[in-house]
């Protein structure tokens, strides 16, 4: 008699599943049509999804799924941080190919769980799915801020630019996993990992377990606050468009990580560091990269801008060295040239 696999229906995979998590009270031991959400008085609470798509942001034959779940959960915790949040619980979703084997499959899942356990994330529910695309993975976090949640739009002339730790580091290690040497098995990956060079491991590593600071903590302090998921031009364009004033990075070299270029950082993205504003020395470790000012009168910023429309100010966006940098990253829709 064969073993039952956990695909052999949806409930064996959802006992499966349960069994990494660790399952919220309001989730009902995921038996009901739905979850109950705590509310805890004089708290805001904060909502954030993210999608996953196999074959656009990763590619699972450059490492163990394990990493691609722990990475697609990450996203999710960082875009909460980035609000000042706490981490509360996630729903998630799964569309599920016949190329992917249970193993694969409960190991993306366990991935996901070592990152929500890390993050105190529970378990609220969700859905599966079958398809004959590509894996998708979809995640809805919240969390609740103690306090006015960090905007990106609160940045003001004073102020200084600060980043949680050094950026570029992600898409070296990324860089590094496209020569396609890294076994995919979990276990020869960590031998595979531990033989690399010291600034190629560290690269790797920030790509594959990014380590996120408490964002929760800038609350009342930071004026202004975002995740660094798209590389540094453009998410810093999008909080000076935000803001409506005019961010001056005169530290790209404390931006740039060991391991990176400063191309890395300005354009490579998914580093999950936080970038924010704010006066006085913030209460987490952070490197200072810039001033805030205020943004002169006349004109108006591009409409080829990052989300810019008609913000009325000319010099609205990112200078370093004198000069405007472009903002350039990760885009979804970008069309190419």
């Amino acid at each position: 008699i064969e073993p039952m696999s956990a695909l052999d229906s949806e409930e064996s995979l959802v006992y499966a599943l349960r069994g990494l998590f660790f399952v919220a009270p309001g989730a009902l031991d995921l038996r009901d049509d739905a979850a109950l959400l705590p509310h805890v008085p004089g708290r805001q609470r904060v909502v954030t999804t993210d999608v996953v798509v196999e074959g656009v942001d990763f590619d699972r034959a450059l490492y163990p799924a394990l990493y691609a779940g722990m990475r697609a959960m990450t996203q999710n915790i960082s875009d909460l941080g980035a609000m000042g949040a706490s981490s509360l619980g996630f729903v998630w979703s799964l569309a599920i190919p016949p190329s992917w084997s249970e193993v694969e499959l409960l190991d993306f899942a366990r991935g996901a769980a070592v990152a929500a356990k890390l993050a105190r994330l529970a378990l609220y529910g969700g859905d599966l799915s079958r398809t004959n695309g590509p894996l998708v993975c979809s995640i809805t976090a919240f969390g609740d801020v103690d306090g006015a949640p960090l905007l990106r739009s609160g940045a003001r002339p004073g102020d200084a630019v600060w980043l949680s730790a050094p950026l570029g580091a992600s898409a070296a290690g990324l860089r590094r996993l496209r020569r396609g040497d890294a076994p995919r098995e979990p276990a020869a990956f960590r031998s595979w990992l531990a033989e690399l060079p010291e600034l190629e491991a560290r690269a790797v590593r920030a790509h594959l377990q990014p380590v996120l600071p408490d964002g929760a903590r800038l609350v009342g302090h930071a004026s202004s606050c975002m995740d660094v998921s798209d590389g540094l031009s453009l998410d810093a364009h999008r909080l000076a468009l935000a803001s409506r004033v005019r961010l001056e990075l005169d530290d790209l070299d404390a931006a740039t990580d060991k391991a990176a270029t400063r191309e890395d950082a300005l354009a490579g993205g998914e580093d999950w560091a936080l970038l924010f504003t704010a006066r006085g020395a913030p209460p987490i470790e952070a490197v200072r990269i810039g001033r805030v000012l205020e943004a002169s009168s006349a004109g108006g910023a591009s409409a080829n801008d990052a989300g810019a429309r008609d913000v009325g100010t000319r010099d609205v966006g990112v200078w370093a060295g004198g000069q405007r940098l472009a903002p350039r990253g990760w885009q979804h829709f970008q069309a190419s040239s």
